[in-house]
């Protein structure tokens, strides 16, 4: 018992508390799925017996952080990128799942006049009516809006009032009353306060943007890593997606 005594003493207090202490799990996330991961964070962690640290902004951000050389352990991405990411050593290929994806919307100030965009003819009304257009400039959801706009035949037109915005400024502009429309991913706009969601952009020139997860290759818990990603794949939780206009991928 006296030798007990004196091991724990030797040990101290303070390190029992930090073997107590849960796994931390880095997780570099696409702004695409920031609302349902925030959401879900405490479930999360609840399942997986860790806790979660998540940085938010556009994937082609992220993956510029990850290249330079910043530590992390999980990444939420394209597949592009993802791919760009595995070609030059920085995560897993055996750890990558697709698990959702979600198209271009248009969303305006609460309060004023709702419009509809679900047809070209809509959006295209709508598009050339608005005084400012703000749209990130380098997010992953910059190319479907700008293809719409050459579709439309208003590219010309929209570029003399469009505002590019840095990660997710878009449709706090909007809220605050400095743009009048915002076009950004469905999931950045359902749930903002402030902006009111006018619909996702027609058939007809809407590109849905995937998501994939995948762990780094110097991860320091694989097993949390893992469980963290299977999460994110379970189809348990696929409501949770589409409530933020998200569409689960099934593998």
């Amino acid at each position: 018992a006296l030798s007990s005594f004196l091991v724990l003493s030797l040990i101290g207090p303070n390190s029992l508390l930090l073997a107590q202490e849960p796994t931390l799990l880095r997780v570099y996330s696409s702004n695409g799925v920031k609302a349902v991961l925030e959401d879900l964070h405490l479930d999360i962690e609840r399942t997986i017996e860790a806790t979660l640290s998540f940085e938010f902004s556009t994937s082609r951000t992220l993956a510029d952080k990850v290249l330079s050389g910043e530590s992390f352990d999980v990444v939420i991405l394209t597949p592009a990128l993802i791919d760009e990411l595995i070609a030059s050593k920085k995560v897993d290929s055996n750890s990558r799942s697709k698990f959702s994806q979600v198209g271009v919307g248009v969303g305006s100030r609460q309060g004023e006049l709702v419009k509809s965009v679900s047809t070209l003819d809509d959006l295209r009304e709508v598009l050339l009516g608005a005084e400012s257009i703000a749209y990130g400039e380098n997010g992953q959801s910059r190319r479907a809006t700008e293809a719409s706009f050459a579709t439309l035949g208003i590219t010309e037109e929209v570029h003399k009032k469009r505002r590019l915005t840095g990660p997710g400024k878009g449709p706090q502009l909007v809220a605050e009353g400095e743009v009048e429309l915002v076009l950004t991913l469905v999931s950045e706009l359902i749930r903002e306060p402030g902006v009111q969601f006018l619909g996702a952009l027609p058939p007809e020139v809407q590109r849905y943007i995937q998501f994939e997860a995948a762990m780094g290759i110097a991860v320091k818990d694989s097993v949390n890593g893992r469980e963290f990603i299977r999460f994110l794949s379970s189809p348990e939780f696929s409501s949770a997606w589409n409530k933020h206009g998200l569409e689960f991928i099934s593998q």
